[in-house]
């Protein structure tokens, strides 16, 4: 519910036993008898003091129920007591303040270097150490200014000189530290908790080879890109309402206003409207649209049908008009397996995919998407039109036809985030190099070619896991890079992606593309012993775990473990799992034709250099750093006093103890 225009009010009635109402409601009187800055430890207190037996679901559950207020008002959210009752309140201006967001990921952040383990890695990397008979430790990474300082007094160039290194297991020449070692320690330096990231990723470093040990500039991540984006999917053409947006004459409309004669001056509003093309232009731009995009759906469900293990179902894939009772009899077994599917294990060394599709998980899935892609092409045949254009808009008419349109697309985009597409999850400079601009050569080099080469080499012949469970034999997707994704942490957007738009040929640039802002949802907040009291509250009232970390069950399972935890516990998971600040999306697109091949229409991929060739990737590469060198260095060297920010910079603000 909303409280006013500028806050957001939560009831926070947690569904407890008996005793336990009782000794929360002791508490919600407590946190109302003191002054709103000390309700949260009112909760702390409560939390210490509580025990609660591992076995004993309502004992857990109050646990849960605890650890999850504290989270959230680390996260921002204040504790109000009205009529008896707990309420969490949002200050909108709190939600949306930089330095409240930051505020709010503290605590968590604060929270990993607790970790006995994480404490003896700082220590470990901060600790000089013996290597090629020098004392050396991570401070040696860390760019020394007076250098940079020496050679822009010197008219020396380059002043510095970037390179990207793809982090793989192997020990820096320099230090003789792990790649993987250097990159983690300087992720720590982050505002945002580090979390490790399943599925695919690739790690890189930004170094400065000028500079003895090489320091790092930045560092930059790639990893797995979110399964539903709306601002995305519309850009990309990924939804109805982008389908319906091209079947749509193209036209401006103008606000203006008009003096009304004869009466002394005073003006009217009024909308002018404008085609943009002739009807002709029109029908034949919608004409070619249609055809390519009923071709692109069409071939998105017999592709998904024939990724389906189909013979424990009683289907033949070549069935050309399938029937609603084979749909509602799909639906039934995979509600059936469903009640069955719980304690998943994790599959050691796969025998036979065969094996892993008939498992109950597995069939559980296969059942319920063939029911949803066989009456996709039920409605399609029914709705068949002999013109392409008037049959794309007899589905988009009908509520049954969009709603087969979007299992076509989602059949499509599937294929394409898990292989094609990637998200910049981590991306920034390190001091002394931020004041270099570093951050916006770290964004620059995230989309360069040799990182497009370093993934289509990486994963080219890599098993997707889930879908050859689903087929029941190996499937290798494409893996060609297409496009990249990033949000920004903060409402106000970031300023090291804003205006990064770098000619790669003559006809097209790699640019980061604003493509709308989102408020979205996730669980950064949630605290490791709030989730494991989570989990454990589920699998005792499942009677074993649904929500495993495997493959096959599903997107995020972190997500989804907070979200189920919070809805059995009788609390509006929406309300709080929502970023109530909203982010910028950001897209790059790699190639010229990076949409068509997204949504189906093309399967070439248009790079605008040549990716078999290393020669080439390397000089474009190379190109993008010099780019950032005259555009960006060059310019931060006259507009600011950068020798006195230089002199002003002390190494130890930089090292993870000094920051923890």
């Amino acid at each position: 519910m909303t409280y006013s225009n500028e806050e957001i009010l939560e009831r926070f009635a947690p569904q407890l036993d008996e005793a336990h109402t009782i000794r929360f409601q002791t508490l919600v009187e407590k946190i109302e008898q003191v002054f709103p800055h000390y309700r949260s430890q009112v909760v702390q207190r409560e939390l210490n003091m509580f025990k609660a037996d591992i076995n004993s679901l309502p004992e857990v559950r109050y646990e849960a129920t605890l650890s999850t207020i504290l989270d959230l008002t680390q996260q921002g959210w204040e504790l109000l007591v009205q009529d008896n009752e707990l309420y969490l309140r949002m200050p909108a201006h709190e939600a949306s303040d930089k330095q409240s967001v930051r505020s709010f990921l503290s605590s968590e952040r604060k929270a990993q270097f607790q970790d006995p383990s994480v404490i003896s890695f700082i220590e470990r990397m901060e600790q000089e150490k013996e290597y090629d008979r020098a004392r050396i430790s991570v401070r040696n990474l860390i760019g020394d200014p007076q250098i940079i300082v020496h050679r822009i007094h010197h008219g020396e160039t380059p002043i510095v000189a970037p390179y990207i290194q793809l982090v793989s297991h192997a020990r820096d020449e320099h230090t003789g530290y792990w790649l993987s070692d250097i990159w983690r320690y300087f992720r720590y330096t982050w505002s945002i908790p580090y979390k490790t990231m399943p599925g695919r990723n690739l790690f890189y470093l930004v170094r400065d080879a000028i500079q003895p040990y090489h320091p790092v500039i930045g560092i930059f991540a790639l990893g797995n890109s979110v399964l539903n984006l709306t601002v995305r999917d519309d850009e990309i053409g990924w939804t109805v309402e982008a389908i319906a947006k091209q079947l749509k004459r193209k036209e401006q409309i103008d606000h203006i206003t008009q003096q009304v004669s004869g009466t002394n001056g005073k003006t009217v509003g009024a909308i002018v409207q404008r085609f943009l093309e002739t009807e002709e232009e029109y029908h034949n731009r919608v004409e070619e649209y249609s055809t390519r995009t009923m071709d692109a759906l069409q071939h998105s469900l017999k592709q998904a049908i024939s990724e389906l293990y189909v013979k424990d179902l009683n289907y033949h894939r070549g069935t050309k008009y399938p029937t609603m009772d084979k749909v509602n009899g799909l639906r039934r077994l995979s509600e059936e397996l469903r009640e069955q599917a719980i304690d998943n294990k994790k599959t050691g060394q796969v025998k036979s995919f065969e094996t892993e599709a008939k498992e109950v998980l597995f069939k559980k899935k296969r059942a319920a998407e063939l029911a949803r892609l066989l009456e996709a092409k039920i409605i399609f045949n029914a709705h068949k039109q002999p013109a392409s254009a008037d049959w794309l808009r007899e589905l988009m008419g009908k509520e049954e036809g969009r709603k087969a349109v979007n299992v076509a697309l989602v059949a499509n985009r599937k294929t394409k985030i898990g292989s094609n597409m990637m998200e910049i999850i981590v991306c920034g400079g390190i001091p002394p190099y931020n004041e270099l601009l570093g951050g916006k050569l770290v964004s620059i080099l995230a989309c360069s070619p040799q990182v497009i080469r370093d993934y289509t080499e990486k994963y080219s012949g890599q098993v997707s896991e889930i879908a050859s469970r689903m087929k029941g034999k190996r499937v290798i997707r494409d893996s060609r890079l297409a496009f990249l994704g990033t949000t920004s942490l903060y409402a106000a957007g970031s300023s090291q992606y804003n205006r990064i738009k770098v000619p790669i040929a003559d006809d097209f640039y790699l640019r980061y593309k604003k493509m709308g802002i989102t408020e979205g949802y996730g669980t950064v907040y949630f605290s490791k012993r709030t989730t494991a009291a989570m989990m454990r509250m589920l699998e005792l009232q499942d009677g074993g775990r649904r929500i495993n970390n495997i493959f096959g069950e599903g997107t995020s399972p972190r997500f989804r473990l907070i979200s189920r935890g919070l809805s059995s516990l009788g609390i509006r998971s929406n309300a709080f799992l929502k970023h109530y600040s909203p982010r910028i999306v950001y897209s790059i697109e790699l190639a010229r034709n990076t949409n068509e091949f997204l949504c189906g229409i093309s399967d070439e991929l248009d790079y605008p250099f040549d990716i078999n060739s290393p020669e080439s990737v390397s000089q474009r590469t190379q190109e993008m750093v010099d780019f950032w060198y005259t555009r960006w260095l060059e310019k931060r060297l006259t507009s600011v006093n950068i020798i006195e920010r230089l002199n002003q910079f002390d190494l130890n603000s930089v090292l993870v103890s000094a920051t923890r």
